[in-house]
């Protein structure tokens, strides 16, 4: 069981009537939600969505909608909705906004719908649908944050995602290749949970000989590219980007707890 990001957007103060009006009918949803009353929260901001669709709190009002769907248990309707979030065109995950907290940096709306989409797939057992958002997360509608750190810690889980739809549907060459770069890179955690994961994989299917050889050649031929390596295993690219500032050569990635691990 994963678990969907259901940090609502709060209201951000405003200034012209219209606005001002707006604002209110939202912190009067915000009082609800507060008080456990999530349907009639939920029913307001659609109430806001509705009449107010060029205020500026318009993304955070339509994201807040299926954020309290899926809070009530209705996955069907949440898909629904953050399906709407990705749908509109207006809306960029680049914005400038602190309301969710100092360690969100921006809004990331497209990014966590189709993020909190594979989540809910997943539990369902959707794998194939979950795994397919989980890479629009990754590759299309990229996380924004001006954290180094935020921004690691957010593709270790997505790929940890990635990985356990690829382990679902037998496909261990990909949920193994997903989680490399992490693997042979520093972690922001004192546990490197993607060499961990890999670990796991590999005991789990019986190939942990199989797969130190792989390692190796895909070490021994790796490639260099404009801030990191190029890897071929198992036939897959995987593109390896150092955490910090280190070069990424053989002899490193050799050295890694990682490799050293794999080859005991």
């Amino acid at each position: 069981m994963k678990n969907v990001v259901i940090i609502l957007f709060v209201v951000i103060s405003v200034s012209s009537f219209g606005q001002k009006k707006m604002m209110k009918k939202a912190k009067k949803a915000f009082i609800h939600y507060q008080k456990g009353r999530k349907y009639k929260a939920l029913l307001i901001f659609k109430e806001l969505v509705k009449d107010y669709p060029k205020s500026k709190q318009y993304g955070r009002n339509l994201y807040n909608i299926p954020t309290i769907y899926q809070e009530l248990d209705s996955a069907k309707m949440a898909i629904k909705w953050f399906k709407k979030v990705l749908d509109n065109k207006k809306l960029k995950d680049s914005e400038a906004d602190y309301s969710r907290g100092i360690l969100e940096t921006h809004t990331n709306f497209k990014h966590y719908a189709s993020t909190n989409i594979g989540v809910i797939n997943y539990n369902r057992g959707n794998y194939n649908e979950a795994l397919k958002y989980y890479k629009l997360a990754h590759e299309k509608y990229r996380y924004y944050n001006t954290s180094g750190t935020s921004l690691k810690l957010n593709k270790i889980t997505l790929a940890s995602n990635i990985s356990d739809c690829y382990n679902k549907l037998n496909q261990i060459d990909s949920a193994i290749a997903i989680l490399l770069p992490h693997a042979l890179t520093e972690s922001p955690k004192a546990i490197n949970y993607s060499s961990k994961k890999i670990l796991r994989l590999v005991k789990k299917h019986q190939r942990k000989s199989s797969f130190k050889s792989e390692l190796a050649k895909s070490i021994e031929n790796l490639r260099k590219i404009k801030g990191g390596v190029l890897l071929i295993c198992y036939g897959i690219e995987v593109k390896v980007y150092p955490y910090v500032h280190k070069e990424l050569t053989k002899e490193h990635l050799k050295n890694t707890d990682f490799y050293q691990a794999i080859n005991k």
